[in-house]
């Protein structure tokens, strides 16, 4: 299974850019789930936003299955095979 597909299993959409591959889940009303690798760092960004401008981004929960599709990911744009 490939990670797009370990992401879209888990609820989370795929949308690549240019620079970085983002994937993004709406769970709760107004919540945002977002894990984003920034390929030209080679970095990953996983944080909570809100469509509420008063309510800041906070620190997205990683559970097993999700750390799963992340490392797949790494593993497919090949960050692990680099040193």
């Amino acid at each position: 299974m490939s990670a797009k597909e370990m992401f879209e299993k888990l609820g989370y959409e795929e949308r690549k850019h240019e620079n970085y591959i983002r994937y993004v889940g709406k769970f709760f009303i107004s919540d945002w789930y977002n894990i984003l690798f920034d390929l030209e760092r080679k970095t990953i960004y996983p944080n909570i936003t809100s469509d509420s401008p008063f309510t800041p981004a906070e620190p997205l929960e990683i559970n097993i299955d999700l750390l799963q599709a992340i490392n797949k990911q790494v593993e497919e744009l090949g960050w692990l095979d680099e040193k």
